[in-house]
This record gives C-alpha cells, structure tokens and sequence, in this order.
C-alpha cells in the first residue's frame, strides 16, 4: 500500500514508498531489457527524439496493451493523481549503468515547443524505483536543495509547470552518476491534455 514519506509543497514534490511490490520491480526490469535501446531526449525546437550527451542510459517504450502490469500502474498512477490516462505518455523504462547519469534538466518544455501539440506540456513527471543501486543514483533537485535515494517499489510525484501553465524553473532535476552498479527506474510523464503520439 502506498505510503507518503515526505512532501514539498513548492513542485509538489512527493515521495511515496510502497507503490510498486518487488515482483512488480522485477516483471518492469524485464520488460524494459527486451526492448531496450540507447536513451534520446525529446528536441524542445523540432519535437524529434535525438541523442543527448548530457543523458546515459538506455531506455525502452514498451506498448501498454501488450502488458497487463503497464495498464495496471496507469490505472494506479491516475487514481493517486487525479488526472486521466489518456494524458499519460507511455510508461519508459530505463537502466542506468556504471557511469550512467542524467544531468539537470527539465522535464517541461518551452511555450512554443512544436511537441506541445502532442498533448499540451508535461504537467507533471512521476519517477518509480525499480531496484535497490549500490551507488550514486539518487534524483536531485538542485533549486531546492533536496535528494531522493532509490528504494524499490518507492516513487516521486513532482509538478513541471508553475501556476500560469509555463515551465517552473523549481523542477530543475538530475539523475546523479552511478558509481556502483546499476539503476532501473520507470518514469511517467503526464500531459495536461490527452496525449497524442507524434
């Protein structure tokens, strides 16, 4: 049963543990290595997805209706937040290896980016812990001064756009450097309309 550990009203920032079970964590991570391929990040000017040295993983798409869990998690994922699946991307998987990090970035996009017409923005951006990493891995959100450590089955809940619906400079976030190991998260992006796939 999910559990709220903390809460920082200034994103919204929640964390929640006991979201996902352990078979849950080990059904995502196979799922995600048969069909993982290199990470790209979505370009703000062209909509097109594209290499990004500041990100490296490898990341995967699977598709919801080829897996019960995925629906599942959708459906869980809308109950806690209130907001339809229909405006939820689909769920990426990514493995982080030793070295593996994603610099600080946004997860919202600008005012004119063409990939808006996918869906509206990224409204919020929710984060699953999918294994426990020896090292390093811990999401920072540099603006706020605050660290989250992975836990298995746990999950970050945080807003992207600030109260006029532009990207909130708070959001600012970075998947730390793995020094040991390997990390395995899924993330959920949700729109503010419902999603259309390019």
């Amino acid at each position: 049963m999910a559990q709220k550990l903390s809460h920082c009203d200034r994103i919204g920032l929640t964390h929640w543990a006991g979201l996902l079970t352990p078979q849950d964590c080990e059904q995502l991570i196979e799922i995600g290595r048969e069909h993982l391929q290199s990470a790209t990040v979505t370009d703000e000017r062209s909509g097109e997805s594209v290499p990004d040295r500041n990100r490296a993983s490898q990341m995967a798409w699977p598709k919801r209706e080829q897996y019960p869990l995925l629906q599942r998690i959708a459906e869980g994922i809308a109950q806690l937040t209130g907001i339809p699946v229909a405006c939820q991307e689909p769920l990426q998987i990514l493995r982080y290896p030793p070295g593996g990090e994603y610099k600080p970035h946004f997860d919202g996009f600008n005012a004119d980016s063409p990939t808006l017409r996918c869906g509206g923005n990224r409204q919020s951006t929710f984060i699953l812990y999918l294994n426990a990493v020896q090292g390093g891995g811990e999401t920072t959100f540099p603006e706020l001064g605050i660290t989250v450590y992975p836990l298995p089955g746990s999950g970050i809940l945080f807003s992207n756009l600030n109260a006029e619906g532009l990207r909130e400079p708070l959001s600012l976030h970075a998947g730390n450097p793995v020094t040991q190991g390997e990390k395995w998260i899924a993330t959920q992006w949700i729109r503010q309309q419902d999603y259309v796939a390019p």
